[in-house]
């Protein structure tokens, strides 16, 4: 029996499997009264630009964060010298 655990899998396998090959080549940020969004840039092999935007949900109800970066620290909150 097919659970919608199940189907909620396999649809994002598929979904997120069409951004396999594309190759980011821009970040922009915008902000609004809320919350500040990201938009990845993208282009695939055959020229066509794509502007992959981070969401909590499918709906767009907010911004969300993409984990598997390393960390990163803005430069005036580094230690100097470690």
């Amino acid at each position: 029996m097919t659970t919608h655990l199940d189907t909620q899998k396999r649809w994002l396998q598929g979904y997120y499997q069409q951004a396999v090959g594309l190759t980011i080549i821009g970040v922009t940020t915008k902000a609004d009264e809320f919350d500040v969004w990201v938009t990845l840039l993208a282009i695939d092999k055959d020229g066509n630009h794509y502007a992959l935007e981070l969401s909590q949900d499918e709906e767009g109800n907010g911004p969300g964060f993409m984990f598997g970066l390393p960390s990163y620290t803005l430069p005036e909150f580094r230690k100097v010298g470690v």
